[in-house]
């Protein structure tokens, strides 16, 4: 098999030429899975946001919304008006920054950023302090949001709310 490659000859210059265009792959390669890691993160950034702005312009075209979330949300309830759907979208949403927070890629990269982060823990504070439909709600529907999300409210989001215990 040996002899089959005798009569190929390859010069050093040629030799170099290949070494560095295979170099130059693998860096326009490395480039694009920074790239690909870049975008991900600005995706996700962007889709959260932009559902929670929608989320936030639905809440304001409903009707005595913030009234609604303001009283006890009651399990026995036979009628659900609109402020309740908003409150689970906001709950779900909650829970799904959350998981995204919990996101890495390749083990490496968080792909959501700390200060995003911060932003929606702070939001998810303000709204179970401002509104008792969330934090009833919640505590109510507990079996129907991922155990570590519950624990992670009941920890970090529930001690901060200060209007918690006043309801």
């Amino acid at each position: 098999m040996c002899d089959l490659f005798n009569h190929v000859q390859v010069s050093q210059d040629q030799m170099e030429w290949a070494k560095l265009v295979i170099s130059a792959v693998s860096l326009v390669s490395l480039v694009g899975i920074f790239a690909a890691l870049l975008s991900m993160r600005v995706t996700v950034c962007n889709q959260l946001y932009a559902r929670w702005q929608s989320l936030l312009f639905k809440f304001a075209d409903v009707q005595n919304a913030h009234a609604t979330l303001k009283t006890a949300y009651e399990r026995s309830q036979p009628c659900r008006d609109q402020a309740h759907f908003i409150a689970v979208a906001y709950i779900n949403l909650f829970e799904e920054a959350y998981r995204y927070r919990h996101a890495r890629f390749a083990f490496v990269w968080w792909i959501l950023p700390e200060p995003f982060w911060q932003s929606i823990v702070k939001s998810m504070t303000k709204q179970f302090s401002s509104y008792l439909y969330f934090r009833t709600f919640w505590a109510t529907e507990k079996d129907s949001f991922s155990e570590d999300f519950n624990t992670f409210v009941q920890t970090e989001v529930i001690p901060k709310c200060p209007r918690f215990n006043e309801a």
